[in-house]
């Protein structure tokens, strides 16, 4: 039987998973990531299907990011048009960027704090725990059976991770609303409150995003409790955190920009219609493999600083 990890010295005394996992270097924990999700591309070509029965056959629904009226498709028809030079890579400029930046941080595969669609809410409420189960540990089974035996054993620690972020994402608002924005600013200084609301919601997603991490690996069942733990384990291994969460910026940013390029090639050669749908499914992949790299490399870095912590701790005996 799993033994649960609520306490420091059953999480010590446990770490399953496979052993070369740990590490506390970044770079070898992105690399881990990246690996161990390019390994799992039968898993990728699953959750692309869903992402295409849940949001392109339901409607046809266009990707609102942050509920502005710049979506996917607005993205890759601006570069489309921004190629109309011959060239695929003549299209870098302010247009391009502001593309790429509306890509990278596109409603369901981006990190977000809460976001609530039917896409984002299923891929980390549903799918969440039974994908990091996998990318933690996976079993000589048949994938599905693996994933629809972990979804059921985490959807419900998932669905409460959601809620603590819907309630904190609320509470942000009211205070941004109340507070941060109560009175108007002017110049530089109205730049300030808008980059202090972001960063604490990038902050929280990241946070969050550990405490899902650390509820497979731990078998934890208080999502609260993990939480504050997950923030303790993120500020105190700031320096490593915050470097992996950079180095995560710059893949989504590279992916999201090779995806472009290939819209801007495709558009000089196919229809727009043909070239919007195929840069949309590329941009898709490429953030659910950024996704669980993320993942991965977040299992291994967590791994491997508590290893650490526990060589520490038997030296010290």
């Amino acid at each position: 039987m799993t033994p649960r990890t609520e306490h420091l010295d059953q999480l010590l005394e446990w770490q399953p998973g496979p052993s070369e996992a740990g590490t506390t270097n970044v770079l070898t924990a992105l690399a881990w990531g990246a690996r161990r999700a390019w390994r799992s591309k039968l898993l990728i070509v699953y959750l692309w299907l869903f992402y295409v029965l849940l949001v392109d056959g339901a409607g046809r629904a266009l990707l609102d990011t942050l509920r502005t009226s710049a979506t996917l498709g607005d993205a890759v028809q601006e570069v489309i048009r921004h190629a109309s030079t011959g060239t695929i890579f003549g299209a870098f400029d302010r247009g391009l960027l502001a593309a790429t930046y509306r890509a990278v941080v596109f409603e369901s595969i981006a990190r977000q704090l809460w976001v609530p669609t039917a896409h984002f809410i299923a891929f980390y409420g549903l799918l969440a725990g039974c994908i990091i189960s996998y990318l933690h540990a996976p079993r000589p089974a048949p994938l599905l059976a693996q994933l629809g035996a972990a979804c059921g054993t985490y959807v419900g620690r998932m669905a409460r991770i959601l809620a603590i972020a819907a309630a904190t994402l609320s509470a942000m608002v009211w205070i941004g609303s109340n507070i941060l924005f109560s009175s108007p600013a002017t110049g530089a200084t109205a730049w300030l409150p808008i980059i202090s609301f972001l960063a604490s919601a990038w902050l929280l997603a990241a946070i969050l995003d550990y405490a899902r991490i650390r509820t497979v690996a731990r078998d934890s069942r208080s999502m609260v409790l993990e939480t504050v733990r997950s923030t303790r384990f993120f500020l105190r291994n700031l320096p490593r955190t915050l470097a992996l969460e950079v180095l995560f910026l710059l893949l989504a940013a590279s992916s999201a920009a090779l995806a472009l390029a290939l819209a801007a090639a495709l558009g000089l050669v196919f229809s727009r219609q043909t070239t919007v749908w195929v840069a949309e499914q590329a941009l898709v992949v490429a953030f659910l493999w950024v996704r669980l790299t993320a993942w991965g490399a977040m299992l291994a870095l967590y791994q491997g600083i508590a290893q650490q912590r526990l060589a520490d701790r038997n030296t010290r005996k």
